[in-house]
C-alpha cells in the first residue's frame, strides 16, 4: 500500500514532476569561473570537455597513452573510417610479410608443423605402426632472431608508410605543427616567460609558532623537532628548516 501522501500528491492538480534538465543548467550556472589567463577564458568552449577544448588549443590533455576511462572521439573525426583505415594498414603489412620456406628437420624433411614446438622441447612423429618416423624441434636462436628482426622491419615499414592521421589517438594530438592553432599557446608561452615567480610569505601564526621554537631552542632546529609541547604539529627537521627560510631566517624570528 502506497504512503497516503503520495497518493495525494499524485491526485493533486498542482504538483509537477521534477525537471531534472532545468536543475542541470542550473548547476552549470553556478560552476565557477575558469581561473587563467584572459586569453585562455576567452578561447575557451564551455560547450565541450576539458579533453577536446585543450586538443582545440593545440594542446596535450595527459602525457598518459593508456589513460582509464577510455578515449574521446576527436573533433570533426570518423570513427568508421579511422577503424576502416587501421584495418587496411594492418592487412596491407601482413601481407608484405615474405613467405618463409619450412626448415630441413634432423631428417631432412621439412618441419613446417613445427611451429608450435617450445623452445628446449620436441615432437615425436610415429605412423600408422606406433614406428619413429621423424623428430621435430623448435627452431634455432638464430632463425627466431631472423624472424623476429623481419616482423620488426615489416612494422617499421607499415609504420613510416601509414598516414600521420592513422596513428594512435593520443599521437596525433598537436602533432601537426602546420594545423595547430598556435595563438593561444603563443600568448600562454609568453606569460609564463615574462611571469615573476611570486613572493611567498608566512602567515602570523606560523610565525608565532616558529617563533616560540626560536626563542625556546635557538637554532637547533633537530631539538625543535623533538620539542613535544611547541611542535605540535609534528613537524620534522627539515620542514622546520624551510620554514624558517621561507619566514625570513633565524635572525628575523629570534625576539618576536
Amino acid at each position: 500500500m502506497a504512503n497516503p501522501r503520495q497518493r495525494r500528491k499524485s491526485r493533486s492538480s498542482s504538483h509537477k514532476a521534477v525537471h531534472h534538465s532545468r536543475r542541470a543548467k542550473q548547476l552549470l550556472k553556478k560552476q565557477p569561473p575558469i581561473r587563467g589567463p584572459k586569453a585562455l577564458q576567452e578561447a575557451w568552449d564551455k560547450t565541450k570537455t576539458v579533453r577536446q577544448n585543450y586538443e582545440a588549443l593545440g594542446l596535450v590533455h595527459s602525457l598518459n597513452p593508456t589513460l582509464s576511462g577510455g578515449i574521446e572521439v576527436p573533433i570533426g573525426t570518423d570513427s568508421s573510417a579511422s577503424a576502416s583505415t587501421s584495418t587496411a594498414t594492418s592487412v596491407s603489412a601482413v601481407s608484405a610479410q615474405p613467405e618463409r620456406s619450412g626448415t630441413p628437420s634432423r631428417n631432412g624433411k621439412e618441419k613446417g608443423a613445427a611451429g608450435g614446438v617450445p623452445k628446449g622441447r620436441g615432437r615425436i612423429v610415429r605412423d600408422e605402426n606406433g614406428n619413429i618416423v621423424d623428430v621435430q624441434l623448435a627452431e634455432d636462436e638464430d632463425e627466431m632472431g631472423v624472424v623476429e628482426e623481419d616482423e620488426a622491419l615489416i612494422e617499421e615499414k607499415a609504420w613510416k608508410e601509414a598516414p600521420r592521421a592513422d596513428a594512435g589517438r593520443w599521437v596525433k594530438i598537436g602533432a601537426e605543427e602546420t594545423h595547430r592553432p598556435t595563438g593561444v599557446v603563443k600568448v600562454l608561452e609568453e606569460l609564463s616567460s615574462s611571469g615573476t615567480r611570486p613572493i611567498r610569505h608566512s602567515s602570523s601564526s606560523e610565525v608565532g609558532y616558529l617563533q616560540r621554537l626560536v626563542n625556546k631552542h635557538g637554532m637547533d632546529v633537530e631539538a625543535m623537532a623533538r620539542d613535544r609541547k611547541l611542535n605540535v604539529d609534528q613537524r620534522t627537521a627539515g620542514e622546520l628548516a624551510r620554514a624558517i627560510k621561507k619566514a625570513g631566517g633565524f635572525e628575523k624570528l629570534v625576539g618576536g
